[in-house]
């Protein structure tokens, strides 16, 4: 399972990068609006900072047409460039559109296994599941995700599972359990997974040295 950066915030993606977990970028409309007015700008910068990963960046419009015209022009933004077009019939007939112009598709905000299965058999290179959301609507996150990865699988299409709304640490580990081919994550979660155990570790390395310093060793 591959991780990618919910964020176009450029110092959290170098600490992520420095780390080696950076695998792609994910951005949506309100990621992009803090990190600056034109999408494709933001877009061309990810994509120059770090030009041998995936960027994705959303459409905003609703109909078929100005997605497509959307779509288009963020395509030019990069060399690995992934438009996201939203779980709608009228996203479904864009990305049919779009795959048949060798672009990149996405189809994002998708919640149930039916909807992913419709996303593949349209052709999207991936889905992304808001799986930490589907509570809101009567739905297990998990059990969804897990749906969605063997109906896919078993279906034999190529598209991947992008599992997305990640808030927590533990996430990942669920999400990566129930198939996801990636995760996407905001920048706290690599914070967070650090800081809850900070204490304890820091105890452990503190009695190393400590231990270390006493007996008068060296490398």
């Amino acid at each position: 399972m591959r991780l990618f950066a919910d964020t176009a915030n450029m110092e959290e993606l170098k600490k992520m990068d420095a780390m080696g977990l950076l695998e792609g970028i994910t951005t949506n409309p309100t990621i992009v609006s803090q990190a600056g007015k034109s999408l494709t700008d933001t877009l061309e910068k990810l994509s120059l900072e770090f030009p041998d990963i995936e960027v994705f960046g959303q459409v905003v419009a609703k109909d078929t047409a100005a997605m497509v015209e959307e779509a288009r022009k963020i395509n030019q933004a990069g060399a690995h460039i992934v438009v996201k077009i939203p779980c709608t019939p009228q996203g479904l007939a864009a990305v049919k559109i779009l795959v048949k112009e060798g672009i990149h598709v996405c189809v994002t905000a998708v919640l149930t296994a039916a909807e992913a299965y419709l996303c593949a058999v349209a052709g999207a290179d991936y889905v992304a599941p808001y799986t930490g959301q589907n509570d809101l609507i009567g739905f297990k996150g998990t059990d969804s995700l897990a749906d969605m990865c063997e109906v896919i699988q078993s279906a034999g299409y190529q598209t991947q599972i992008l599992a997305a709304s990640v808030e927590k640490p533990q996430e990942m580990i669920d999400y990566a359990l129930a198939g996801a081919d990636v995760i996407t994550v905001p920048y706290h979660v690599i914070e967070d997974t650090f800081a809850y155990t900070k204490p304890l570790t820091d105890l452990y390395v503190d009695r190393f040295f400590g231990d270390w310093s006493k007996g008068g060793c060296e490398i």
